[in-house]
C-alpha cells in the first residue's frame, strides 16, 4: 500500500499534521489525516490521526467550515 503526501501543517519544532491518500486493499481510495512527530527516541507517524474514504471528505470540510 503506497500513499502520497498531499502536505504537511507544522504544529511545533517536533510535530506536524500530515495528509495524504493511498488505495485501500479493498481498492478504495482513503485520505489519512496523522500526527507525525520527530523526537529523539522516535521518528515518524503516530497513532493520533484519522484514515477515511475520500468520497466522505467533504462531509468532513463542511463540518470543518462550521468552526
Amino acid at each position: 500500500m503506497e500513499s502520497t503526501k498531499l502536505g504537511e501543517i507544522p504544529l511545533s519544532a517536533k510535530s506536524s499534521l500530515v495528509v495524504s491518500k493511498f488505495k485501500g486493499n479493498d481498492d478504495v481510495e482513503r485520505i489519512d489525516i496523522r500526527l507525525f512527530v520527530s523526537g529523539d527516541k522516535y521518528a515518524g507517524p503516530t497513532k493520533k490521526g484519522v484514515t477515511l474514504p475520500k468520497d466522505r471528505l467533504p462531509d468532513l470540510v463542511k463540518l470543518l467550515s462550521q468552526l
